[in-house]
């Protein structure tokens, strides 16, 4: 039925996917797509165990398919993946994280308090959109009168996935990119000057602070002392674009279809209503229902084998986490949301040593997020119908939710 799926059709991931999703799981579940050379991985085991085997379906030769550019860290193997990720693991200490979440709950009760009286909004435009923003700019140190650019240019970098053929949108995209890292350029010259408490001061002044690792130091060592320093801005430059894109979209959109199904499934939103201490358990099925990101690329870097089927060198592969996410030998009823669905292995931060490094601030703002509204706005409803979903290779993108609430002062 699906023999010939095109995985690398935005169209596939649209309407009818998990349809199509089951299919393969049942019938080819490491599937070979002869159009766009690439093996498309559905069943959860295959994605963990290619996820967890890094030396062997590697990053660091692209993981998004055919992307003439790279991603930063999300392209990169060990060790230089692991010596990023423990320096900027040094920017979400726990006094640093429990600030941006008080701050994040003030900006939310604001938010929601403004909405209250009109008894309508779009949820996308005026909820899900400036929350991620809020804390992505908290995190770099963005003032509030620059957070209506990060919206914009991370919104036109993100539309380019899957249509590089498309020259007026990879035109538009590349002058956001282009925009975004002059201003982050900016931002990181003025750090280094002028530190302060922010992720970007963390990353730019961690060698003067003796906060690299002895083996960081070693391999920078090895380089000429202009090109290191060279690596290291464009390495940071890389990051913050791969931050604004991957913790704007992918949150907004858990925010939106994790309300989105508390809609749909008004006895599951009742149960949180009288139970709020299942809200955590809530947000880990939010990001399975949901799975924001729909797939990512590795590259086998040796002859080997996954899910039965032989896969050569230098072959790709795209792990499908909606699919996982799905999977019926993993997840009993998969096709239902249920907030208290415990246990819940899902991959929809990813899982291995690439495991999205913002995982936990995501939970904290989709956490907060239905502790604020379910108080607030306990009756929340569709106000015409279900949410407008925008096709993407790799977000799950809803781009529009108008809703009504009882008005209140």
């Amino acid at each position: 039925m699906y023999s010939d799926i095109d995985i690398l059709d935005v169209r596939t991931w649209g309407p009818g996917a998990y349809e199509r999703f089951r299919w393969l799981r049942r019938n080819d579940p490491v599937h070979w797509d002869a159009k766009n050379a690439i093996w498309a991985v559905s069943r959860h085991a295959d994605v963990v165990h290619a996820s967890k085997n890094h030396e062997i379906f590697c990053c660091g030769e692209g993981t998004r398919p055919n992307m003439p550019t790279k991603l930063s860290i999300l392209d990169m193997d060990e060790p230089r993946h692991g010596q990023l990720r423990n320096l900027i693991n040094r920017g979400f200490k726990p006094r640093r994280v429990a600030e941006i979440t008080d701050r994040f709950r003030a900006f939310t009760i604001a938010t929601l308090d403004a909405l209250a009286p009109e008894g309508r909004c779009d949820f996308v435009r005026d909820i899900a959109v400036p929350m991620p923003i809020e804390v992505i700019a908290e995190l770099i140190g963005i003032p509030k009168t620059d957070r209506g650019k990060l919206h914009h240019w991370s919104d036109t970098m993100i539309a380019s996935d899957g249509k590089y053929d498309d020259l007026a949108t990879m035109e538009k995209a590349a002058n956001a990119f282009a925009e975004y890292v002059a201003y982050i350029e900016d931002t990181i010259e003025a750090r280094r000057c002028d530190p302060r408490d922010d992720l970007v001061s963390v990353l730019v002044h961690a060698r003067d602070n003796g906060l690299l690792g002895e083996a960081d130091v070693r391999d920078a060592a090895k380089l000429p002392s202009a090109e290191a320093a060279t690596m290291a801005k464009d390495e940071l430059t890389m990051f913050l674009v791969t931050l604004l894109v991957a913790g704007n979209e992918t949150t907004r959109n858990a925010l939106t279809g994790g309300m989105s199904q508390l809609i749909e499934n008004p006895g599951e939103k009742q149960k949180l209503i009288d139970d709020p201490t299942l809200i955590p358990r809530a947000v880990e099925e939010i990001v399975r229902h949901v799975s924001p990101v729909q797939n990512f690329a590795r590259t086998a870097t040796r002859d080997t084998e996954l899910g039965g089927r032989a896969i050569a060198k230098g072959q790709k592969i795209l792990l499908m986490y909606p699919s996982a996410n799905r999977d019926e030998d993993v997840f009993e009823d998969p096709e239902t949301f249920k907030v208290d669905r415990d246990p819940n292995p899902h991959v929809g931060f990813g899982i291995g040593n690439h495991f999205c490094l913002g995982a936990n601030l995501a939970r904290m703002e989709i956490r907060v997020m239905l502790e604020e509204i379910l108080k607030r706005m306990p009756d929340i409803a569709y106000a015409d119908g279900p949410p407008t979903i925008q096709p993407s290779l790799l977000v799950r993108s809803f781009t529009s939710m108008p809703v009504t609430f009882t008005p209140a002062t």
